[in-house]
């Protein structure tokens, strides 16, 4: 991190969560950005994570001023409560990744709530149906878990898979589909609501 981020970065902690401690990584200026949603491994807190890559140079002041940032706060709490809720993309820096990965983003965060669909099924919608092994790397990369969510892709035989890029966030992603009305078995998803895949053509039902 460079001297000048650690002047215009902060840090929040949400906690408790459903999925455990959230560490948010934001900034005011030059505009308000999101820098990263940090999730908790069983292994290591998001704060010890965050302090690892964020806080080398010193520690980041805890603050929420911000009526942006209070606002996506809001949301995060809606959707945990299972209420409604609307994020937004503006308020991500989405600059920093290749137009492939930045195409499989944004159009995960199409995927609505109580849907999911398969890495193919989002390679297809990105304009890349043989990349779909990208897909996977590109997800792995994503910042916003739960604002664009990752959480909502799995593989072919429903499986849900890995999480955050390591097998170890099962649990969190488990978590997050059964709070988007999704029933879980096992590694599984087997609940009574339709895999929708973001191509309507291909939609699949659950058996």
């Amino acid at each position: 991190m460079k001297k000048d981020d650690k002047m215009t970065l902060f840090k929040y902690i949400i906690n408790p969560s459903p999925i455990g401690e959230i560490t948010i990584i934001w900034r005011k200026k030059p505009k308000f950005l999101i820098e990263e949603i940090i999730l908790s491994k069983p292994d290591k807190s998001s704060s010890e994570i965050a302090k690892e890559k964020y806080e080398q140079e010193g520690e980041l002041v805890i603050n929420k001023k911000s009526k942006q940032f209070n606002n996506v706060l809001k949301e995060l709490d809606n959707y945990f409560k299972e209420k409604d809720y609307k994020f937004s993309l503006e308020y991500l820096d989405l600059e920093r990744f290749t137009p492939f990965q930045r195409k499989v983003l944004e159009t995960e965060f199409k995927t609505k709530k109580g849907t999911i669909n398969t890495y193919k099924d989002l390679a297809k919608a990105a304009g890349s149906p043989k990349a779909y092994r990208s897909v996977g790397s590109a997800l792995s990369k994503n910042p916003y878990p739960i604002i664009i969510p990752c959480h909502r892709t799995v593989k072919s035989d429903r499986t849900i898979g890995g999480f955050g890029g390591v097998a170890e966030g099962l649990e969190s992603k488990k978590i997050l589909l059964e709070l988007d009305g999704l029933m879980i078995q096992g590694k599984k998803v087997v609940g009574d609501s339709p895999i929708i895949s973001l191509d309507k053509t291909s939609q699949t039902k659950l058996i």
